[in-house]
């Protein structure tokens, strides 16, 4: 914090407000890669190194040859089995001067470990960012008026069960009875344990299986929840949302909604999202759609910019891409993402980050409005899993078939909240 001068500016404040909630909600377990907290690129658990199985070997020999130049004492594998074994887990030592986990897998490549052999273990959030960016959707949930969705409720057209799995911080069971969200009747989940007091986050599973549900109305839609009851500020360890995701594979889903993401170590591929796409997705018919993230950056954001995932950016009402919306590699396609409206817990919630910080905000409709590209996500999954109903075609068909249909811009200046939007391809 010494030395930061900007942080007058609100911006930087929010995000220095968001990653200091952030560390005291796992105990302080979260490191980033900058001095001042505002600037972070990545954030990281502060003794975890992952490894691909294929590169155990040449990291534990490193290790032992050149770690007691920075290491205090042993490597430890921790006990944990991850996708079968195909990522080994560390637990480093005390450092003899401090030094940070990049630092060590410095060192190592240094001294001719392959690059992206080992990464540290990165914290996922929801519709995180980074870079003076932010760690969280766009902004904090505010109350509305509005006693319908948007978008709307589609028509129903008769067609086939389509599974959608939404991957996030869990549900709130009432909303599936509530007369006041009838769209999301019959939608179960990881209960959110939500009281009168709403925690950060809460809600926030709720609203984008409301928002998948009201694209396609004809899906059976399960919450996988990974932070539930406020447990990690709305944040896990890439390590253990891969267990996540294999616990969302139980239900059979033809898509997987997953509203969160994050940046890396050098912007390198996570190795534990690349070891789950190739154990699970990769002979599997289901598609995985992220959020782009919120930062207005172009830099990788994972599991978003992977080419076998379905990225996705925001739009504003009239079409044009959202200011706070990542792009590039991030953002294969861009939805609605700005003042969308749908379910959210009844209950009082005190806002946590700048500019509004302490500020009440009391929630009685059943409903509310957000922004960010976790709301642009579930448009897009939503119109796979619709498609899959109504034509019966394969999830990679149907996924295939709506981006077919989005329009190639530069910068969309008109277009119906429905029409999805690419930007212009590369040469």
């Amino acid at each position: 914090m010494s030395g930061d001068w900007k942080i007058g500016d609100d911006r930087r404040r929010r995000t220095t407000d968001q990653i200091r909630a952030f560390q005291k909600a796992n105990d302080g377990e979260v490191a980033w890669d900058t001095l001042a907290p505002a600037d972070f690129t990545y954030v990281f658990h502060p003794d975890r190194v992952l490894v691909g199985v294929e590169d155990v070997e040449a990291f534990e020999r490193l290790v032992a040859q050149v770690g007691d130049r920075i290491l205090t004492g042993e490597l430890r594998r921790d006990d944990v089995n991850l996708l079968d074994g195909e990522v080994v887990r560390y637990v480093l030592p005390e450092r003899r001067d401090g030094q940070s986990v990049p630092e060590v897998l410095d060192l190592l490549e240094d001294n001719g470990l392959p690059r992206g052999a080992a990464s540290p273990d990165h914290w996922v959030h929801v519709s995180p960012g980074g870079g003076g960016g932010s760690m969280c959707p766009a902004i904090e949930a505010q109350e509305t008026g509005l006693t319908e969705p948007w978008p709307p409720v589609a028509p129903l057209e008769k067609g086939r069960e389509v599974s959608v799995v939404v991957v996030d911080t869990g549900w709130h069971p009432p909303a599936a009875t509530d007369p006041r969200t009838p769209w999301l009747k019959g939608v179960k989940g990881d209960d959110e344990l939500n009281g009168p007091d709403l925690r950060p986050y809460a809600g926030h599973g709720t609203f984008i299986a409301g928002v998948v549900r009201c694209v396609a109305p004809e899906t059976n839609v399960y919450v996988e929840g990974f932070a539930i009851g406020g447990v990690g500020g709305g944040g896990i360890l890439e390590s253990d949302l891969v267990v996540q995701l294999e616990e969302a594979l139980r239900h059979d889903p033809q898509v997987i909604n997953l509203s969160a993401g994050c940046r890396t170590r050098r912007d390198r591929p996570s190795i534990a999202m690349r070891k789950f796409h190739h154990k699970h997705l990769k002979e599997r018919d289901c598609v995985l759609v992220a959020a782009a993230g919120n930062d207005s950056w172009a830099a990788p954001f994972w599991p978003a910019a992977f080419d076998w995932c379905v990225g996705v950016g925001s739009l504003d009402r009239d079409g044009r891409v959202s200011s706070f919306s990542n792009f590039g590699v991030s953002a294969d396609v861009y939805a609605l993402g700005r003042n969308v409206v749908n379910a959210f817990p009844d209950g009082t919630f005190e806002c946590h980050e700048t500019p509004n910080k302490g500020d009440v905000r009391v929630f009685t409709t059943g409903m509310a409005r957000w922004s960010g590209t976790s709301f642009s996500a579930p448009v897009v999954a939503g119109l796979i899993a619709r498609e899959i109903s109504e034509t019966g075609v394969s999830a990679r068909d149907a996924r295939d078939a709506v981006l077919a249909r989005s329009v190639y811009d530069s910068d969309p200046t008109i277009g119906p909240h429905q029409e999805l939007r690419q930007p212009y391809p590369g040469p």
